[in-house]
């Protein structure tokens, strides 16, 4: 649905991702679909509880090195060639 959404609006507003993004392969995924912004909360609101501002911290740390791998292996080097990044389907 996001890719139609993001045709829809035509740049108007700015598309927020914000449904089960756990890991930086989300992240990835929710920016090549076309979202302008992703959302973290839950995994940052786990780390908040498990941890406080360390927990955080290292939730944060963790999302954004797993997300710096799938840019690396998609060959995107910044979070705007994610945006423009092509995904495949398979069936």
């Amino acid at each position: 649905m996001l890719p139609s959404i993001t045709r829809s609006v035509n740049g108007r507003v700015p598309v927020i991702f914000d449904s089960g993004i756990r890991r930086g392969s989300h992240v990835f995924k929710a920016l090549a679909s076309g979202a302008d912004l992703v959302a973290l909360a839950r995994p940052v609101i786990y780390g908040l509880a498990l941890g406080g501002a360390q927990g955080v911290t290292s939730v944060i740390n963790h999302l954004t090195h797993e997300l710096r791998i799938v840019m690396q292996l998609a060959g995107t080097a910044t979070i705007e060639d994610a945006k423009h990044a092509k995904l495949l389907h398979f069936r």
